[in-house]
């Protein structure tokens, strides 16, 4: 399923990011009415596993929106210096297999 997503950013040394989006069903959730739709609220990042384990894993960030910090809360959230070239901080770690490493000037810079 993962491997299906398009990539709107390869950052090199094995890592790719698509954009998140979120459009929620204001029917379903009328609590987010007067919320817009957002085109990019996150991303997700693919990347070779720094642990032991074969394979790519996957993780996902939120954006330093205003919509974003009322809907996901305390949740950890990045900031976007520049969408061209795409630099974002603080640094991005992967809690599932301990990847670390930053988004500058749209590359993967391992920490």
């Amino acid at each position: 399923m993962m491997d299906d997503l398009k990539v709107d950013h390869d950052l090199g040394d094995g890592h790719t990011l698509t954009f998140t989006n979120w459009r929620p069903d204001r029917q379903l959730n009328p609590q987010y009415a007067d919320l817009p739709d957002i085109e990019r609220c996150g991303a997700i990042v693919g990347h070779p596993r720094a642990d032991a384990k074969e394979g790519k894993c996957w993780s996902g960030i939120n954006f330093d929106i205003e919509a974003i910090r009322r809907v996901f809360g305390e949740k950890p959230i990045w900031r976007v210096e520049s969408w061209e070239p795409l630099t974002l901080s603080p640094s991005l770690l992967c809690r599932e297999c301990g990847d670390h490493g930053f988004i500058r000037e749209g590359k993967w810079v391992r920490a």
